[in-house]
């Protein structure tokens, strides 16, 4: 686990009344430096919020300055039903449902995508077990504050209970909304997890991770089952843009480990930042990737997710290539806004997306790879190059993107 230095530990009162769960927070503390430490209710946390203003806008993680100590929450889940959690909410207005011990899985609405951006992607439940990260990535949209939920027995059960109802989704992403592998062994989440996707009959876990903190993982009975995601950028996005993460190596190294071990293992080139020398930094990173590791899958996209203000605001834009950059000062000029998830016109993400695409099929002929979250329109240019359609193609959390998918047995 990383050593984590906190200016509060903020410990939820409904805790102490799951022991795994204090057992849990009691190996993590071993970790944990914390200046302050107290225990609240609901109420209380509401309080918290409101004094910090940790809610008062959306801002990216660099706007926040954040390192590698925010606030750290002990929570647990609650199973309530819908209404149990609007009247929560009705109580407390402003924790939202996650901080009330909701959110232990979330839907990816696809067709919701589609209708407001016209945006490709594939619809799909995703499991939780915390909100916030340890590291300081400054293009993301976490919070000063880690909400770590406590009670992870209990989620694996509920989460096989709800898989069952559902038998068209094979694959589980576990966690989009943090990165768990930074908490392990201590926290346990992965054990938890591979170990009930190892006997659960056509369902495969997928953790997501940018950390090279793959000891725990590498001697566990996955039995094929868990498949493992990192997110890989070029070493001067790792190093200046993505704080506190491991190197580019590092989690290369990492990726060929768990490759050794028995895991299948997906590459995201995620977001591609078009800094100074992009293309011959990201032609070298794809290089020493695929001389090393055999990825099943490599999905790429662009940097996006943000406004041309928050960009200014979280982003040291020296960085960047002047012609990104001038091309952010006249859409300003111009008065555009970025529709959600694309922040530079189409003609300039195409530009990215069919070089990195062309240098992954250079190094591996074969390979798939394939965009995330990207219009009909890209695809209508560039699915012909993936050979993929939006109909039919597989990525890092397609639902059904799993061994024995016919597009990953092409090289």
């Amino acid at each position: 686990m990383y050593e984590i230095n906190t200016p509060e530990l903020i410990i939820l009162d409904r805790v102490k009344e799951n022991p795994a769960a204090v057992t849990r927070m009691e190996r993590m503390m071993s970790s944990i430096s914390a200046s302050s430490v107290v225990e609240v209710d609901d109420a209380g946390l509401a309080e918290i919020l409101r004094e910090r203003q940790w809610h008062a806008q959306p801002m990216r993680t660099g706007q926040f300055q954040m390192n590698r100590s925010p606030a750290i929450i002990f929570s647990t889940f609650r199973w309530l039903t819908p209404d149990g959690f609007s009247g929560l909410e009705k109580r407390h207005p402003g924790l939202g449902r996650q901080l009330l011990g909701g959110g232990a899985w979330t839907y990816r609405d696809s067709k919701q995508s589609l209708r407001a951006q016209s945006c490709v992607c594939q619809p799909a439940y995703e499991i939780h077990g915390a909100y916030g990260c340890l590291h300081a990535c400054d293009y993301c949209h976490v919070r000063p504050y880690f909400n770590i939920m406590l009670n992870l027995e209990e989620l694996a059960e509920k989460v096989r209970a709800f898989g069952e109802t559902i038998p068209e989704q094979n694959l589980y992403k576990f966690d989009n909304m943090t990165d768990t592998i930074c908490l392990e062994p201590e926290y346990g989440a992965s054990e938890i997890m591979v170990n009930m996707f190892a006997d659960w009959p056509d369902r495969y876990l997928l953790l997501y991770t940018k950390s090279d903190n793959v000891e725990h993982l590498l001697d566990l009975d996955h039995r094929g089952h868990t498949l493992i995601s990192w997110t890989v950028s070029c070493e001067t996005v790792a190093s200046k843009i993505e704080k506190n993460t491991p190197s580019l190596e590092s989690r290369i190294r990492a990726i060929k480990r768990c490759q050794n071990a028995g895991y299948t293992v997906c590459v995201r080139l995620s977001p591609i930042c078009p800094i100074k020398n992009w293309k011959q930094e990201n032609g070298d990173m794809i290089r020493q990737l695929l001389e090393r590791t055999k990825p099943d899958v490599i999905s790429i996209d662009v940097l996006g997710w943000m406004n041309i203000a928050q960009m200014r605001d979280a982003l040291d834009l020296s960085l960047f290539d002047e012609e990104y950059v001038d091309a952010l000062d006249q859409l300003e000029s111009e008065g555009f806004r970025p529709n959600g998830k694309h922040l530079w016109p189409h003609e300039m993400r195409q530009e990215i997306l069919r070089f990195v695409i062309e240098e992954v099929h250079q190094q591996r002929p074969g390979q798939p790879v394939s965009i995330c979250m990207e219009t009909t329109d890209m695809w209508r240019e560039l699915g012909p190059l993936m050979e993929m359609t939006p109909q039919n193609y597989v990525c890092c959390c397609d639902p059904t993107s799993v061994p024995g998918h016919a597009l990953l047995e092409r090289t």
